[in-house]
């Protein structure tokens, strides 16, 4: 019998690479159709506890199905008139917003004012609405058929199949990281349109929708959400308006991110830092600004992915930490004695 023939090692890591580099390249054709779907599933998925819920509290699935439908689609249509209403007043009142010639740097403030809006699709309502509604629909449509997913899924693959368990476990994770941002995201919005309401700023509820979705942008959301704001308060109060809602979002969102997040992740989700910021312009890069929503939940699924092959096990305990354990270790070796 010839000898069985093995693949070096080397060459199963070359093999790997550039796999992962055609799926790169297979993504960025795609992005955008994947893009709104991607966001459509994870949004049905975060909504599927709350139909669970309805069913444990002695629901029938029928009328639960029926009130998660309905209050989704109240929600969704909600948002989103309130989003083309804010979008349609700003289009009106954007020429008006200026900065004061002879206020501090106001040369340079106009010119971001003027990029953002030339940025701002005002002309493509109607695209908006049209996305937003293949989004309701697309979620609601899923969370009808996510409980016949489940039961085809475990029919399928059997009840105790590991891969099966690695799906529902990465699935786990990602709603419990979502809650966990819904929560901070609304302790810091809910702060912000405080704060907009203080300095009566012009769109205080737009902001708000904006600062408690951009929030889902790691380290750089809250900082793109600030900008409009307080250019805002520049254009009304001057140079020191601007520099006290600056103050005020600053203390905001060190009390979001440094104390609420902590607080509700303990030890679960620990993802390397530097991994999380070069995964929002990896993604970003990949999918446009709905890659960058996603970083975070799209690299957990990378890394569950990885986690599960021994050839690729080592990238995936290289993108994660473990925390505190991890720093003592660190501390150890710095101090032997």
């Amino acid at each position: 019998m010839p000898e069985e023939y093995k693949i070096p090692p080397f060459l199963n890591q070359i093999v790997i690479i550039a796999v992962i580099i055609l799926a790169v390249i297979g993504m960025k054709y795609i992005a955008p159709i994947m893009g709104p779907v991607l966001i459509s599933i994870f949004i049905a998925i975060l909504i599927y506890p709350f139909l669970m819920w309805l069913k444990k509290k002695g629901f029938s699935y029928n009328i639960s199905i029926l009130i998660t439908i309905v209050a989704t689609f109240v929600l969704g249509a909600g948002l989103l008139a309130i989003l083309v209403d804010s979008l349609s007043q700003l289009a009106a009142a954007a020429p008006n917003i200026t900065i004061d010639p002879d206020s501090i740097l106001a040369t340079y403030a106009n010119q971001i004012i003027q990029f953002l809006l030339s940025n701002i699709p005002f002309e493509d309502i109607a695209g908006i609405i049209e996305i937003g509604f293949f989004l309701l629909f697309a979620v609601i449509f899923l969370i009808y058929e996510l409980p016949y997913v489940k039961s085809r899924l475990i029919k399928g693959f059997g009840k105790d199949s590991p891969s099966l368990k690695n799906t529902f476990d990465l699935i786990r994770d990602f709603i419990e990281y979502f809650v966990i941002r819904i929560k901070v995201n609304l302790f810091a919005a809910v702060g912000f349109f405080g704060v907009f309401l203080l300095f009566d700023i012009n769109f205080a509820v737009l902001w708000g929708i904006l600062t408690f979705v951009l929030g889902f942008i790691p380290y750089i959301g809250i900082m793109l959400a600030a900008i409009p704001p307080i250019l805002i308060a520049w254009a009304k109060y001057g140079i020191w308006g601007a520099l006290g809602i600056t103050i005020l979002f600053v203390i905001i969102n060190t009390i979001a991110e440094s104390f609420v997040f902590p607080k509700l992740t303990g030890k679960g989700l620990q993802i390397s830092v530097y991994i999380v910021f070069i995964s929002l312009f990896i993604w970003g890069w990949l999918m446009g600004l709905i890659g960058m929503f996603l970083a975070v939940p799209l690299t957990i699924v990378v890394i569950k992915y990885l986690y599960s092959f021994e050839e690729t096990r080592w990238l995936a305990l290289l993108m994660t930490t473990d925390g505190e354990e991890e720093k003592e270790e660190v501390k150890k070796e710095e101090n032997p004695s």
